[in-house]
């Protein structure tokens, strides 16, 4: 007898925290969507059916208040970006570019950002030919998940011209970024996805069920949000300073691993019948040295080695900051501001044409500066 009442007890114990937390999730629910709380991991979602792990959550569209008010629209597709017609229409050219929260547009409108920049400076200048830049940009991305992208979904879009955006960052244990950008852990990364798998954090198990469960329930993510704010999951300014300290040594795995990733997106877009080019995007750290850099250097002598070219915005940057001092070019540590954005794509632009890697009839954009990329083709 005493054992059923503490079975009853019991039952309407766990009836009263069902009760309460289904409140709860509906009062939340009520005030609104908590993406529009300062950050961008409400725009993503984990995808544990595909290999590049996560992305953008399709019709998502949202306004975010930091750095600066902008809104963010993910397409049906699962892009910041117009959609784009499947198969590629005829007398079409086709780039397509792959990238992190710096192609993605931190911080800047959609129209702001350097892929729809570059699709602009193109508009006109290919004849009866139309010309289409894809902005496959997602924040947290290394070039692990930019070739499984590419691999999965990329080449559904049948690209003439692959580009792929290079960040310091993508030389560092990615589980600080993956985890901004998601609302869980993500759990079991692949190694081919750490530059260095002997250098990478615990990871923690989280079981599919819960995954699910906290992509749907407001009451979850705000648990997780302030799980957070009380753990090291959150973004140390410490952790956040030692993602922009080049790796050092050529001989170091990173390097190694980058030019692996690069040369497979390389015979993938060969195989697609595309080009294939590296963005090296400049940070500010860059800015005020002399002489060459050898992060650049060294992204140039991987290109050489796989055939590639090697697009570097950096002389321009340092040019802008020389020329006009209280001109901010960037966010934060790596993100570009729009006028950053707008020096980006009118380099890339030149120097994609001084290459003559884009439809004839745009090589009257090559500007003939002696900024244009060193690499090889």
């Amino acid at each position: 007898m005493q054992e059923r009442r503490y079975l009853a007890h019991a039952a309407l114990l766990l009836f009263g925290v069902a009760a309460g937390l289904g409140f709860t999730e509906i009062m939340l629910r009520s005030c609104g969507s908590p993406t529009d709380a300062g950050d961008l991991r409400g725009l993503h979602e984990a995808r544990p059916d595909r290999s590049w792990l996560y992305g953008l959550r399709p019709g998502a569209d949202v306004v975010i208040r930091d750095p600066r008010e902008v809104r963010y629209r993910i397409n049906p597709d699962g892009f910041r970006d117009r959609r784009f017609a499947r198969p590629k229409p005829p007398r079409t050219f086709r780039v397509v570019v792959l990238g992190d929260s710096i192609s993605f547009g931190y911080g800047v409108e959609e129209t702001e950002t350097f892929p729809r920049l570059i699709g602009e400076r193109l508009s006109g200048h290919a004849g009866d030919q139309r010309i289409e830049v894809l902005n496959l940009g997602v924040g947290g991305y290394n070039p692990y998940n930019e070739l499984e992208l590419l691999r999965d979904v990329g080449r559904s879009y049948e690209p003439d011209l692959v580009l792929v955006q290079f960040c310091i960052n993508d030389l560092n244990d990615p589980t600080l970024h993956f985890d901004r950008q998601t609302r869980m852990h993500l759990g079991n990364i692949p190694a081919a996805a750490f530059p260095d798998p002997a250098v990478r954090r615990a990871e923690e198990q989280v079981s599919p069920f819960v995954l699910r469960l906290c992509r749907v329930s407001v009451l979850c993510s705000r648990l997780d949000d302030l799980w957070l704010a009380l753990t090291e999951r959150s973004p140390r300014e410490e952790d956040q300073r030692a993602a922009v300290v080049p790796i050092g040594g050529a001989d170091r795995p990173e390097w190694s691993w980058l030019e692996q990733h690069y040369a497979e997106m390389a015979s993938m877009a060969a195989g697609m019948g595309a080009r294939f080019a590296v963005i090296a995007f400049p940070y500010p750290q860059q800015l005020h040295a002399a002489g060459p850099d050898p992060v650049q250097e060294r992204l140039r002598t991987i290109g050489r080695r796989g055939r590639w070219l090697t697009l570097d915005p950096l002389p321009v940057f340092r040019q802008a900051a020389r020329d006009h001092p209280g001109r901010a070019l960037f966010l934060d540590w790596w993100h570009p501001t729009a006028e950053g954005h707008r020096l980006a794509a009118d380099q890339i632009v030149s120097q994609l044409a001084c290459a003559e890697l884009l439809p004839a009839l745009t090589v009257d954009l090559c500007l003939g500066t002696p900024h244009a990329a060193a690499g090889g083709e």
